[in-house]
């Protein structure tokens, strides 16, 4: 199997409770994510996704992914996406650092991976040890007030 084509879409992902903020007046309404639609030639589709919380809140953005990716789809074309260490190891030698921008083509050789061996990427990371997980929740800056409320919702 061969991957021999890349496409790269833009979504914006509308935040449920409208806005996030935090310090020095900083806020996203849209968190604009990329999804990575690896093609190959089984005539098969692979799915990642990268979604940086906005150009000021980490030290990646949505535009930047989008870059890299551009950067490293040509000397990825040709290479077998259920090998994703020889993936990962072509998009390194294109393009040092950004593993933001990697991430996407990443999860998308594991989802082909998953796929042609018909198993559940965590089978292929190692298993699964539990049934459930506790998962962070962030919560916008405003009043004290209106905050503790929105914790003492979430913590149920």
């Amino acid at each position: 199997m061969k991957i021999t084509g890349i496409h790269v879409y833009q979504v914006d992902l509308p935040l449920h409770e409208g806005s996030y903020q935090w310090s020095g007046g900083k806020s996203v309404d849209v968190f604009d994510s990329t999804v990575v639609e690896l093609e190959t030639d089984a005539g098969l589709l692979g799915y990642g996704e990268v979604c940086p919380l906005g150009p000021v809140y980490l030290p990646s953005y949505a535009a930047g992914a989008r870059a890299g990716i551009q950067e490293i789809a040509p000397h990825i074309i040709g290479l077998d996406p259920r090998q994703p260490r020889v993936v990962y190891q072509a998009m390194d030698r294109a393009l040092k650092g950004h593993p933001y921008a990697k991430s996407a083509i990443d999860m998308a050789c594991w989802d082909l991976l998953g796929r042609v061996s018909s198993q559940p990427i965590c089978n292929l990371l190692g298993g699964r040890f539990g049934d459930d997980y506790v998962l962070y929740r962030a919560i916008s800056q405003e009043a004290p007030e209106v905050m503790a409320k929105k914790v003492a919702g979430y913590s149920r």
